[in-house]
């Protein structure tokens, strides 16, 4: 318990000293490939990547709970586990 308190307070501080650093200075950040840039500040490319990654994993959560497969996985596991 105390860990995590710990951990959560570390985490706290740390997104105020980011947040704080963002205020004075929001950053700039260009990616250029080929005649293709892309540029925004480095608090909307934190947004982006949260973003993405929370994306992917629900579409990933999403494809492993259609999948058809997973009802022969759980039977062949169950006769498996029988024998």
């Amino acid at each position: 318990m105390k860990k995590i308190l710990i951990l959560s307070l570390l985490a706290m501080g740390a997104g105020l000293f980011l947040a704080l650093q963002l205020a004075n200075d929001p950053g700039y950040v260009l990616i250029a490939y080929g005649n293709w840039t892309f540029e925004t500040s480095v608090f909307a490319l934190l947004v982006l990547l949260v973003v993405a990654t929370i994306l992917l994993r629900l579409t990933y959560l999403l494809l492993a709970w259609l999948n058809p497969a997973r009802f022969f996985r759980k039977a062949d596991k169950q006769t498996t586990a029988t024998k």
